[in-house]
């Protein structure tokens, strides 16, 4: 279900931000807690892209997990600035290949050293 459509048929909305593991180490513990929140049903959950999108691929992953094995609507974030076109494709791609349809585009915050990569 689309976020939109969440709001459209809820006058009261829950929802929870995740944040996903800046290792693959710490992966399993991430899921384990996003479970124990998704048993609360809330009305979707949202993925963060982490700083300077470093834990971008387990954004996609998480996702993924919480939306097709634990049955959550799920928003993942797309964390823009220091991207270009190509790869920000490739993450829709990837996104579209899970079956994420509800996606926030951030420009996001320029690096600390103010250079674009």
């Amino acid at each position: 279900m689309t976020i939109k459509e969440i709001f459209q048929q809820n006058e009261v909305t829950l929802s929870f931000e995740i944040f996903p593991p800046k290792t693959d180490a710490g992966f399993a513990a991430v899921e384990e807690c996003a479970h124990k929140i998704a048993a609360l049903e809330p009305s979707f959950m949202s993925i963060t892209y982490g700083a300077g999108g470093g834990t971008s691929a387990n954004t996609a992953k998480l996702a993924a997990k919480l939306q097709n094995e634990y049955n959550t609507d799920v928003l993942a974030h797309l964390t823009c600035v220091s991207s270009d076109r190509s790869f920000v494709r490739e993450r829709l791609e990837e996104y579209k290949q899970l079956g994420i349809e509800n996606i926030m585009a951030l420009r996001g915050d320029l690096p600390k050293d103010g250079v674009l990569s």
